[in-house]
């Protein structure tokens, strides 16, 4: 019997607001909330532009350093995803997967 009240309250009620209207303050807060979290996810280029405008050198030092810089903002970004991503977890499923990881990288590069 209530149900039936408040449904019919309900209806009596429901033409004062358009549902497109309130579809489109629906739509709009997903949207807003998928966008914030895909700009909270760190993007190696911003910070890649950032660090070779501010660490200057173009002697064998600068580049070390930006590279070793540029390593840490990877790991960094690796941890995090690490924690969110289903597919990143699976690729280094313990810390050990991450050194290994690391350390061909180190070895890759050190050849060029």
């Amino acid at each position: 019997i209530y149900f039936e009240k408040l449904s019919i309250y309900c209806n009596n009620y429901a033409s004062l607001i358009p549902m497109s209207f309130v579809l489109g303050f629906y739509v709009t807060l997903i949207v807003n909330r998928w966008w914030n979290q895909y700009t909270s996810i760190p993007l190696p280029d911003r910070i890649m532009c950032t660090l070779s405008g501010g660490v200057q050198g173009g002697d064998e030092h600068g580049r070390l350093l930006r590279r070793t810089l540029m390593r840490y903002a990877s790991l960094s970004a690796l941890l995090i995803l690490r924690s969110v991503s289903r597919a990143i977890f699976k690729r280094f499923p313990t810390m050990d997967h991450v050194v290994e990881a690391g350390k061909g990288d180190c070895n890759n590069l050190e050849t060029h």
